[in-house]
């Protein structure tokens, strides 16, 4: 996987010609099988929160 973003002092309009913009990249050395178990369990917390709020707002009601 791979990262890349432009250089946030990039002037957005230029009065000359257009210059090339150097972007910078960065090498991820994870892969996305080994961040799938982190991303299921951040969904499951997610769901089980919105559950419980939306069981203590339906009791106030």
């Amino acid at each position: 996987m791979t990262v890349s973003h432009r250089a946030a002092d990039a002037p957005a309009a230029t009065t000359s010609a257009p210059k090339p913009t150097k972007v910078a990249r960065v090498a991820c050395c994870c892969k996305l099988a080994d961040l799938l178990p982190i991303v299921q369990q951040m969904h499951r917390e997610v769901a089980q929160n919105r559950a419980k709020v939306g069981a203590q707002s339906s009791e106030a009601a």
